[in-house]
């Protein structure tokens, strides 16, 4: 277990209190969908009253590293106030993961052999210095891409900047609202990124930041069906920009724009419930946040309405890399949102017994979500929601 430094991080109470304020409206968050205020994530002059946290670097950021310094604000237990992405208990619950799986081992007993879990393989090996997150082990580049794991960090995903397609200076229209939550810009301005993921031209990426909305008043959570991310289109092209051998590649699980579900998949996903429970009819109440889909929409006040819809898939709506994965980190290997080496899920590992022995939260496995309850004792992998071979 990796320890992290949170002696290290300065005034986070404070910080947590400066994001909260205007939370009747987004325009107050402190990123506000573009640049934020210059000395929020660097020290102007490394001087004694502003200092940096860790050893003083080149772009004198608030932290030994690029991740370092975005963990400054976001690494923290699960809030209903602020968004935390690495907490010390397995309790940020926002739809990316938490980086909390990258700093944890678990071992269990399968199918008569005791396998140990590996930290590497639990998420996005973002390198943070200050929080005791270091460079994969396993990869020394993206799996799938040539992307230097050396250099993976916070602002490889997203621009701290908040440009859309290379900002002003690229000729874009100015920023005025958050692309997370469904605002509508004024006439002559734009709305940033979903999440502010970079936009070509950035760094390597090679794809338009995908389509997202997100209800504001559940922007911390990823525990509730009935409100959650309405994805639109573009996730998967957007992460080809550094696994490119896995988008709708032969002998590869299909993803992408293009990959609408078929009459049989939409129809399957519609009735399925859980393992033996297939009376879902058209899927008013089908949609589970365990695995979403693409709505190929990129209308936001469509997408708003999506986002506190539980209505599933018609065969205009496509398979995304996070139908099946995470962004950030999970409990389990590659990052799937569910244990794929386990017959049942409510049996499976990370165990009941694990979870208090890492210090974390009930369900942490699982965002809070009890699969025994959620979906019964029995249920099987949730690839069946689409394939219902259980």
């Amino acid at each position: 277990m990796t320890n992290i430094k949170w002696a290290t991080v300065p005034g986070i109470a404070a910080l947590a209190a400066i994001l909260t304020i205007g939370l009747a409206g987004t325009a107050t968050a402190f990123h506000s969908g573009g640049v934020a205020h210059c000395d929020g994530c660097h020290s102007m002059h490394n001087s004694p009253d502003n200092p940096v946290t860790g050893t003083p670097n080149s772009t004198l950021l608030k932290g030994t590293d690029a991740s370092s310094t975005c963990l400054n604000c976001h690494a923290g237990s699960g809030s209903p106030t602020s968004y935390h992405i690495l907490s010390t208990n397995g309790s940020a619950w926002t739809p990316g993961g938490d980086f909390f799986w990258l700093t944890q081992s678990y071992s269990n007993v399968v199918r008569g052999n005791t396998v140990t879990s590996d930290p590497d393989q639990m998420g996005h090996n973002v390198v943070a210095m200050d929080f005791g997150l270091a460079i994969d082990g396993n990869n020394v580049q993206a799996p799938g891409g040539t992307y230097p794991a050396s250099l993976l960090s916070c602002a490889s995903c997203h621009n701290p900047h908040g440009q859309v397609n290379g900002g002003t200076a690229n000729g874009q229209d100015p920023i005025s609202v958050s692309g997370s939550y469904g605002d509508i810009p004024p006439a002559g301005t734009i709305a940033g990124s979903y999440r502010l993921l970079g936009s070509t031209p950035y760094g390597a990426i090679t794809a338009p930041a995908p389509v997202a909305v997100i209800p504001y008043a559940t922007r911390f959570s990823d525990a509730n069906d009935a409100s959650h991310v309405a994805y639109g289109q573009g996730m998967s092209e957007w992460c080809a920009s550094c696994h490119s051998q896995y988008l709708s590649a032969p002998n590869k699980h299909p993803a992408g724009n293009l990959e609408t579900l078929s009459a049989n998949r939409a129809t399957t996903y519609n009735a399925y419930v859980a393992t033996g429970d297939f009376t879902g009819g058209t899927g008013a109440n089908a949609y589970t946040g365990l695995v979403p889909f693409e709505r190929q929409e990129t209308d936001k006040a469509v997408l708003l309405a999506a986002a506190t819809s539980t209505q599933g898939p018609t065969t205009s709506d496509n398979v995304m890399c996070l139908t099946c994965h995470r962004a950030h980190a999970s409990a389990f290997e590659n990052i799937t949102r569910w244990n794929m080496e386990s017959e049942l899920l409510a049996e499976g590992y990370p165990s009941a017994a694990n979870l208090v022995a890492m210090g974390a939260v009930a369900n942490a496995d699982y965002l809070g979500r009890d699969i025994a309850t959620d979906f019964g004792e029995y249920q099987r992998s949730l690839c069946n929601k689409c394939h219902a071979k259980d």
